[in-house]
């Protein structure tokens, strides 16, 4: 079956690939749209609505417009958010915690898997977010739902592979009530894989340094 009871993050740092698995999980998604022109069409549509003379036929000249709808452009902005949280601890010593690098219930400085204590885990889950860089160089993979190639599920799911994501936070709380379980909340937001990110990384360095450099100027001659 696909992964419906559980997530899985992969992530790229040290050289290695660590595995994180969590249960007892709420997913929760949230998909906007941030448009070019959108609500009261912005300009156009503001205008139109307030002055009788505008004839907006030039620029849409097969529309029939409603002055109290909107008029909207979508050039593929906004965002795709996974708002996950899960619980680890006592009865999930099955779970991948790292890069399988150590016995299970033994903890080194890339794996926690096992009966190990939860604040263990938690360290060695943070020093590997803390390294690795999640941007659209697909260093941080999520596995949940029907996306999954099938690698930590029985089949993949029906998109046959991962989602790349980058992290925006992740937050971690241990429970009062139980504290041989940790408590994550991560918000995610689906990114692009882009080959030779590298260089894209040095291009935009190069470019914020270039202004800058060129807002200093400007400044000394103030």
């Amino acid at each position: 079956m696909s992964l419906h009871n559980k997530f899985t993050l992969e992530v790229q740092a040290f050289d290695r690939t660590g595995v994180f698995s969590f249960r007892e999980h709420e997913p929760n998604r949230e998909l906007t749209h941030d448009y070019l022109v959108g609500g009261q069409g912005q300009v156009i549509g503001s205008l139109y609505s307030q002055a009788s003379n505008i004839d907006p036929t030039d620029i849409l000249p097969d529309a029939d417009l409603d002055r109290r709808a909107g008029f909207h452009l979508d050039a593929g902005a906004g965002k795709s958010a996974f708002n996950y949280t899960g619980r680890v601890g006592a009865g999930d010593e099955d779970l991948r915690w790292g890069d399988g690098s150590s016995d299970p219930g033994d903890t080194t400085a890339y794996d926690a898997a096992g009966e190990v204590p939860p604040e263990a885990k938690r360290d060695v889950l943070y020093r590997w977010l803390a390294e690795a860089r999640t941007d659209s160089g697909g260093q941080l993979l999520l596995y949940t739902g029907e996306w999954s190639d099938g690698t930590y599920a029985d089949e993949p799911g029906v998109f046959g592979e991962p989602v790349p994501v980058a992290l925006l936070s992740v937050r971690s709380e241990k429970s009062t009530d139980d504290p041989a379980v940790m408590s994550y909340t991560f918000e995610m937001e689906k990114t692009t894989e882009v080959p030779d990110v590298d260089e894209l990384v040095d291009d935009f360095t190069e470019a914020a340094g270039d202004a800058v450099d060129q807002l200093g100027d400007a400044l000394d001659n103030y």
